[in-house]
């Protein structure tokens, strides 16, 4: 087991050090001068040599690479152009509102496409296999842009139903003030007891995390469908039948069990998925997180805070996997061998 998890560590040290070195080259063939964008469009050619010594954009780029990744060990990655302020205190500042959104969506993904998965499979043939099979076909390929836009027509514009944007109804703000506690409405409500507050925040992401959901449900209830269907067909299942186990103890007890590692994978991508799948539900539903964050900087050409992202979002797959190797190698132990 500590070979293994030797073995999967280093693998994923030697990924994050790839996205490093890769994001690094990207970044200085991407047309556009930092210091120009930092200094400001009216900035002396003093100003933007200022600022080019500030970032190191005068050295060679073996020495600015070296000083790129010293600064990731250190805990800098480097200074936004937009914002001024340090991308990790950036990125901490946005992330906590993004994951609300995505670990709502993961929740309602795996606890409904689950369960939807193994009445597939408990139905194969038949016409709710066949409904299973299309809800999740739907979910899984409609653009995140076009549901997003029909969720608002359909739920804000027609039935009134559920707010548009935003998170939460700031007309609030002068009868219950809220009091921050860690930036999240939602949360920072929960916690003080504003009540009113907390309703609004609640509406305002049904239809963000719906969204941010769909995929991933699709997913889960595919994966689990076709996973508990291999397990149904093996030798031991067909003993465990012969033996006279009840149907729904074979599928919990015996089928269950061996289909949870192709579910801890596709939870773990998925996860990842959506939180860059986020990017595009923040900018239809106006929501102030990462994805709005990674717009502003790709807009503005802020360089650090695009290499920032890309190393969160490459950080979060690679601790994901990981985790998920962890998970699947204590499940089943012929997947350490």
């Amino acid at each position: 087991m500590a070979r293994y998890l030797l073995s999967r560590a280093l693998q994923a040290l030697a990924v994050v050090f790839g996205v490093i070195a890769l994001t690094f080259v990207i970044a200085r063939l991407i047309p556009g001068d930092p210091a120009v964008a930092y200094a400001g469009p009216k900035a002396t050619p003093a100003e933007i040599q200022a600022a080019r010594v500030r970032f190191g954009l005068d050295q060679p780029a073996w020495r600015q690479f070296l000083d790129y990744v010293g600064g990731i060990l250190r805990g800098d990655w480097g200074t936004s152009l937009h914002t001024k302020s340090p991308v990790l205190d950036d990125l901490l500042r946005v992330v906590p509102t993004t994951l609300v959104l995505v670990v709502c969506a993961l929740v309602v993904a795996v606890g409904v496409g689950v369960p939807l998965g193994v009445f597939a499979a408990r139905s194969s043939g038949r016409l709710g296999d066949l409904l299973a099979k299309i809800f999740s076909i739907l979910a899984v390929s409609m653009p995140v842009f076009w549901m997003a836009i029909l969720l608002q027509l359909v739920f804000f514009s027609h039935l009134g139903w559920l707010p548009a944007a935003g998170q939460y109804n700031q007309s609030l703000d002068s009868t219950s003030p809220l009091f921050t506690v860690v930036h999240i409405p939602v949360v920072d409500a929960l916690l003080t007891g504003n009540w009113p507050v907390f309703l609004s925040a609640a509406q305002h992401m049904v239809l963000p995390v719906i969204t941010i959901a769909a995929f991933p449900l699709g997913a889960c209830a595919m994966v689990t469908r076709a996973a508990i269907l291999d397990n149904l067909g093996e030798e031991h299942i067909r003993m465990v039948r012969a033996l006279g186990f009840r149907e729904r103890s074979v599928l919990g007890r015996f089928a269950m069990r061996p289909s949870l590692n192709p579910i801890l994978a596709l939870v773990a991508l998925v996860f990842a998925y959506s939180l860059t799948n986020s990017f595009i539900v923040e900018s239809v539903f106006d929501w102030p997180g990462l994805g709005s964050y990674a717009i502003d900087s790709i807009q503005s050409l802020d360089i650090p805070s695009i290499l920032g992202v890309t190393l969160f979002v490459a950080l979060v797959y690679v601790f994901l996997n990981l985790a998920v190797d962890i998970a699947q190698a204590l499940i089943d132990p012929r997947v350490r061998s």
